[in-house]
């Protein structure tokens, strides 16, 4: 699990200093990845890391899943306008539930005020609802047909 861990981190990592932003809060107890789909281009580097993260991490039997669950996920966000991808934000869990992760939202938010028109994100976690309703993120789509649960996407508008 460490291992798995580990390398669906750097390859996250690697998609946000390609191709988005990472943040991290000033007590380095939270951290965000965004996606810039206007960045987002397909190369031989990013298909190689692509590959070996559906090999590797996910595994052959969930590449299918993962491939999926992508395309969807592109086919869902909102078109015409200029967004940003929230792709991670985790806080650690011994700062959970102290408002840590709502102030680094709103920091987020206040960060690409001016910069983009729109932030989105997707979420299976339904504790996770209320979070970003609470932040001012509105339900667009609900997705619960292709994935055996309710998949949540997100949108805050400027």
């Amino acid at each position: 699990m460490k291992k798995y861990i580990s390398s669906l981190m750097d390859y996250s990592i690697y998609i946000g200093e390609k191709f988005g932003d990472i943040f991290l809060n000033e007590k380095e107890t939270a951290c965000a990845i965004l996606i810039d789909h206007k960045k987002k281009k397909t190369t031989l580097g990013s298909l190689i890391r692509d590959i070996k993260f559906a090999c590797c991490v996910s595994g052959l039997k969930n590449a299918y899943k993962v491939v999926k669950k992508e395309k969807i996920t592109h086919e869902t966000l909102p078109k015409n306008i200029d967004f940003i991808q929230l792709w991670f934000l985790g806080v650690d869990v011994l700062q959970q539930g102290k408002g840590k992760g709502t102030d680094f939202l709103q920091e987020l938010i206040e960060y690409y005020k001016g910069k983009k028109e729109a932030i989105v994100l997707e979420t299976s976690t339904v504790k996770n609802i209320q979070f970003y309703e609470k932040n001012g993120f509105e339900i667009y789509c609900v997705n619960k047909e292709d994935f055996g649960f309710d998949f949540y996407f997100f949108i805050y508008r400027y």
